[in-house]
This record gives C-alpha cells, sequence and structure tokens, in this order.
C-alpha cells in the first residue's frame, strides 16, 4: 500500500515538472517573440524560408 502511494506521489510531481516547463517555455518564447516580432509558436519546428525578389539595376520601370 505504500508503496502504490510513492509511485502516485512520484507521478503527480513529474507531472507538475512537465506542466512547469512548458509553461515556462511558453512564456520564455512569448517574450522572445515580442522582443524579435516574430510569431513563432511552442510547436515550431520547421525552419521558414523567406524569399526575397532582386531587381536588376538594368530594368527601368
Amino acid at each position: 500500500m505504500k508503496q502504490q502511494q510513492h509511485f502516485s506521489i512520484k507521478r503527480g510531481y513529474c507531472k507538475l515538472q512537465r506542466f512547469a516547463s512548458i509553461v515556462l517555455v511558453s512564456f520564455m518564447l512569448g517574450i522572445s517573440n515580442v522582443i524579435l516580432e516574430e510569431d513563432r509558436m511552442i510547436n515550431d519546428s520547421y525552419n521558414k524560408v523567406e524569399l526575397q525578389e532582386t531587381q536588376d539595376e538594368d530594368e527601368n520601370l
């Protein structure tokens, strides 16, 4: 009986630690987005490629 109680306390502690970690990472990502003016999410795992058009100097508008 005592072993089950110990297991449930340890499991609850791990869940609490995971929740606190997710909240902290979300907060830090939000602050980073404000500073860098980005819109990244916590599950954003791919690199975004930004295409830029270049204009030749010889072209007349």
